[in-house]
């Protein structure tokens, strides 16, 4: 599924229209970025929870090369679902 279709569907259940629900997806997006920009987990009963992680440098060796690089330390994003989704899609 992609935003596209997700829009298509909420528009048709709530009779809005496209434009509109694709301006739902993104407040619910942005909302969620937020609150993981300020260290805060998002959660959804019933679907789970994004957190944020941070890590650390490291080094790895080129394949071709054989060089040794460092990728640098990042900050990402993790989801870890709920018990129920696990279940919906067992």
């Amino acid at each position: 599924m992609n935003e596209k279709i997700l829009s298509e569907i909420i528009a048709k259940q709530f009779f809005l229209t496209k434009v509109e629900s694709i301006e739902i997806i993104e407040l619910i997006l942005s909302k969620i970025a937020e609150s993981l920009k300020i260290n805060k987990r998002a959660y959804f009963r019933g679907f789970g929870s994004f957190s944020k992680q941070k890590r650390s440098a490291k080094k790895v060796r080129h394949p071709k090369t054989g060089k040794i690089l460092t990728i640098p330390a990042r900050v990402t994003v993790s989801f870890k679902p709920s018990g129920l989704l696990l279940k919906k899609i067992n």
